[in-house]
């Protein structure tokens, strides 16, 4: 008999190359050509903004998966929204809690109708939904961040702590991407906790030795993206001579100011194009947590990354594994000047990504895990 999961990740996986969607169409991937799975993922209609020609094109892409769109709130019916969505929230007890009645209702229907075996939540933001399944069910909190060190500014660590901790305990086992975050919640939450390689096919055949762009950088319009491309563009831009930054994704509407040499593309269709071509790949980053999926999808195609701090946080190794790291603009700007540069520096600081990506992000490592989960 096939075990039964229930999987919510309230976010679209045909909206845009985000790495919260680029890793949400890996794990619809895995589920979707397991045939030992019946599998139920479970998204947010007015969250991920879904639209009704990509429905369709979900269950073209995952057909073995059965598709449940929710609703977080009801706009349209005044009333509802305002008694069972926003006077409720005001009031709510968690403060890292973004579930509401109405999705809670919504949602509590779903686990009535099936004895689930496995229930996989995303986002200890949406953990609460955790205590709605019927005892029984193995239950997983993917956390994907921790939401204490991206929540600080808004409340009191010490609330955030308590209150993400609370929801983390509900459950049987968690999963994290960082080796901090790990140590974190394994010696604050005394459960399961599993590190999850984040694991993409190798592309390092895909490179090519005639690069197109200089320099590539992928990102989501995030507050944290945000705050690394303008610190990039006002600190190290103006030390960078003769070579052309080429920015890809959502993050390219944010920068008003138009630069002579970088180029802004939007979301493209083919990632690839510029992965296979590029030479460098930069991730600024000066606050955030948790893996940062950009710098190990760069990795994957063998692609030296020149970033900050916060861009190897999560990795295994924070040396010699093709990351150069600075917070001082001059030395990233040296660094970025080296690599275009200096061929044999070039080769050594690409090996040592290679090296350290097939040692700890390969497909094999994460599908044994998650094959030891789920069969």
């Amino acid at each position: 008999m096939r075990k039964k999961l229930l999987y919510f990740m309230p976010d679209n996986p045909l909206s845009g190359k985000a790495g919260n969607t680029t890793r949400l169409n890996y794990m619809l991937s895995y589920f979707n050509e397991n045939r030992d799975l019946e599998v139920t993922f479970v998204s947010l209609r007015d969250w991920g903004m879904w639209k009704k020609e990509e429905e369709t094109l979900f269950h073209e892409r995952f057909p073995n998966i059965q598709l449940c769109l929710l609703n977080k709130k009801y706009k349209k019916n005044f009333f509802k929204y305002l008694f069972l969505y926003k006077i409720p929230y005001l009031f709510k007890r968690n403060s890292i809690d973004t579930t509401s009645y109405i999705l809670r209702k919504e949602f509590s229907r779903i686990v009535k109708k099936s004895d689930f075996d496995v229930v996989l939540i995303s986002y200890a933001t949406w953990g609460r939904l955790g205590s709605i399944v019927p005892s029984g069910g193995y239950k997983i909190i993917d956390t994907h961040d921790f939401i204490t060190a991206q929540s600080r500014h808004k409340y009191s660590i010490g609330k955030l702590f308590q209150d993400e901790i609370s929801i983390l305990k509900q459950y049987d086992n968690i999963w994290t991407y960082s080796v901090e975050e790990e140590y974190i919640f394994d010696q604050f939450t005394n459960k399961k906790v599993t590190l999850m390689p984040v694991a993409f096919p190798e592309n390092f055949t895909n490179k090519v030795t005639e690069f197109k762009y200089d320099i590539i950088y992928v990102a989501s319009d995030n507050p944290h993206n945000i705050k690394g491309i303008q610190w990039f563009l006002k600190e190290v831009l103006p030390l960078l001579k003769n070579v052309k930054v080429h920015i890809i994704g959502k993050i390219g509407k944010t920068i008003a100011e138009d630069f002579p040499n970088v180029i802004k593309y939007g979301i493209v269709d083919d990632l690839q194009e510029f992965y296979s071509h590029a030479r460098i790949a930069i991730c600024p980053m000066m606050s955030g947590t948790g893996v940062k999926i950009k710098v190990l999808e760069a990795l994957s195609y063998g692609l030296p990354v020149v970033t900050n701090r916060r861009g190897v946080d999560g990795l295994i190794n924070k040396k010699n594994n093709g990351c150069l790291v600075s917070q001082d603009p001059k030395e990233f700007s040296e660094f970025i000047h080296q690599l275009m540069n200096d061929d044999v520096f070039y080769e050594k600081v690409k090996q040592q990504g290679i090296c350290y990506f097939r040692e700890n992000h390969n497909l094999k490592i994460e599908k044994e895990i998650l094959d030891s989960i789920f069969l």
